[in-house]
């Protein structure tokens, strides 16, 4: 076993590099959300915040070109309504979350246009397809960092099998295809914690100048989303804890080069820098509640049960990789609390985890706010599966060791074979597989990532021409109206989308679901009494997205022999 800091030999960069270019391929070439590039493989359906996220990077893009170029002045850039007026030629900026994640779906979505523009005209100027090549991109750059800093740190078995875990995890791989911010910040944190581990725990102890990098990664994290502020108190406890007086020093460079990076990259906060600074970490508190689906019951995000979070996390990692880092972290060979790197990796791993288990702190959407302790446990699980070598050597032949531990890593794929491309339903089999875990009252999905090309195609074929469809849930005021413009499978007439009970939709014979449940009506969470499956999203025996026709006399539904059809 290799505990000792050494760069990572050129056979395994090779091969880390050869993975991550597969990785992020297998991403791009199943990214189509609804019809922008037909020839690819179809993705996740467009889910809520892609439609903020491509938008605002698509203006923020363009905008900051004619600012360079002197047409614009910064304020045009990064100023609001209150600070422009009612005329602003390069639009408003949207300051719910820093630019820089968006900046980088926005580059990617202006590239992806200038290379292969989509062959058939929307009715929106952008294409949420081509800004999900930016989270390819970092979901591939992701899998060589990880691989590459625990190759360097325990060996090559343990540098492959990090990133292997990785692309191995569906709810992860499934966060690579989306044009959201959770891919960028998951990147960022992984970075930064990386980089503080491998530069902190030389012999000696951290230095002064070995805060700048971390200082600088850390400032990029928090330009992406506000996760990045979990990693404050388990650096600085883990820091204080393993070098004293000797680590106060580092910390505070480390922190103000972040602060200082956060503040010279985002120039929204230079309009009114106090307000604003408030304003925005105000949000967090200031939020709408969301509705959480949990052990059957619904309840509002900040009275969700305490053990919300763990449960999340140990059904939604594959089962065997989570064996494999318990076998590391449990091993009498390896007193990982010994080693700062891993007590890092463990800390900024736990300490999400445990702070949104927090009563009265408000956590949803299964893993997504904690999404960025995964890489890390990655790391521990390459680590895991070294300690497991280790051991089967003792007991079988080397290449029978290493034939039952590729058989092992191969049985973590069923869950992006079965899953693909709604893998943000996915759960593992300690609690039966996504079956079981409906059946345990866990949300089935939760961000219409179901609402596949497949599925609204046949909603198109099946539904006749100038029919309503009523539709729900309804998570923000225009998710149904953003469908309807980036739909290219549609074409220039989709059909009429009302939201199911309203005086729009009374008439409506159609409707069309996706099921979080947290947000759907008791009649809509299952099929409805009365009506006929016309179409169904189903992965792992559970439904995700259904459309159904409604006002069918019972003597219709008896002799109906309408196929209904059934994505598998």
């Amino acid at each position: 076993m290799n505990d000792v800091l050494t760069p990572p030999s050129r056979r395994t960069r090779l091969t880390l590099a050869t993975l991550s270019l597969v990785a992020g391929l297998a991403v791009i070439t199943t990214l189509d959300t609804a019809g922008d590039y037909p020839r690819l493989g179809e993705g996740p359906g467009l889910t809520v915040d892609e439609m903020f996220n491509v938008g605002e990077g698509y203006r923020l893009v363009r905008a900051t070109a004619m600012w360079m170029a002197g047409e614009f002045h910064w304020r045009e850039v990064f100023g609001e309504r209150d600070d422009l007026g009612p005329a602003a030629p390069a639009g408003y900026h949207l300051a719910d979350h820093p630019p820089l994640g968006r900046f980088a779906l926005g580059l990617a979505h202006e590239a992806v246009l200038a290379v292969a523009p989509p062959p058939s005209r929307g009715l929106s100027p952008f294409v949420p397809t081509a800004a999900r090549v930016g989270s390819a991109l970092a979901f591939a750059w992701l899998v060589y960092v990880v691989g590459r800093a625990a190759a360097g740190w325990y060996g090559h078995l343990a540098g492959v099998s990090a990133a292997l875990a990785l692309v191995l995890m569906p709810r992860l791989f499934a966060h690579a295809h989306l044009a959201s911010l959770e891919m960028m910040i998951t990147l960022a944190y992984a970075a930064t914690v990386i980089s503080l581990a491998e530069r902190w725990s030389r012999p000696g102890g951290p230095r002064s100048r070995d805060a700048l990098v971390p200082g600088l990664l850390l400032g990029l994290a928090l330009l992406t989303k506000i996760q990045a502020v979990l990693l404050g108190p388990p650096v600085a406890i883990w820091a204080l804890w393993q070098w004293r007086h000797h680590a106060l020093k580092p910390l505070a460079i480390w922190a103000a080069v972040g602060a200082l990076v956060f503040l010279v990259g985002w120039p929204w906060l230079w309009i009114d820098p106090l307000d604003h600074l408030t304003e925005y970490f105000a949000r967090t508190t200031q939020r709408a509640s969301l509705s959480v689906w949990y052990l059957g019951i619904k309840s509002p995000d900040n009275q969700v049960a305490w053990h919300y979070p763990l449960v999340m996390f140990v059904t939604t990692v594959p089962l065997g990789l989570h064996i494999l880092a318990t076998c590391g972290l449990c091993s009498r060979r390896w007193r990982w609390w010994k080693d700062p790197r891993a007590v890092l990796l463990t800390a900024c791993t736990g300490f999400p985890v445990l702070l949104f288990s927090v009563p009265g702190l408000s956590v949803y959407d299964g893993v997504r706010l904690f999404l960025v302790v995964f890489p890390l446990w990655a790391v521990l699980v390459g680590r895991g599966t070294v300690v497991a070598y280790d051991w089967l050597s003792t007991k079988l032949s080397a290449g029978a060791a290493s034939g039952l531990l590729a058989v092992v890593f191969l049985g973590q794929a069923w869950g992006l074979v079965i899953m693909h491309p709604c893998g943000l339903g996915f759960y593992n089999l300690a609690v039966g597989g996504p079956a079981g875990a409906e059946r345990l009252g866990l949300e089935p999905t939760y961000w219409g990532d179901s609402l596949t090309r497949g599925f609204l195609a046949t909603v198109a074929e099946r539904v006749p021409e100038n029919e309503t469809i009523a539709v729900f849930p309804s998570l923000h005021p225009v998710q149904w109206t953003e469908l309807l413009r980036h739909a290219r499978i549609w074409g220039e007439k989709p059909p009429r989308l009302a939201l199911y009970g309203t005086p729009a939709a009374a008439g409506a014979r159609f409707i069309m679901i996706f099921r979080r449940k947290a947000d759907l009506p008791e009649e809509l969470r299952q099929k409805p009494p009365g009506t006929r499956s016309v179409a169904e999203v189903r992965r792992a025996g559970v439904v995700l997205a259904a459309l159904y026709q409604q006002r069918i006399r019972a003597e219709e539904l008896r002799n109906d022999t309408t196929d209904t059809y059934t994505d598998n």
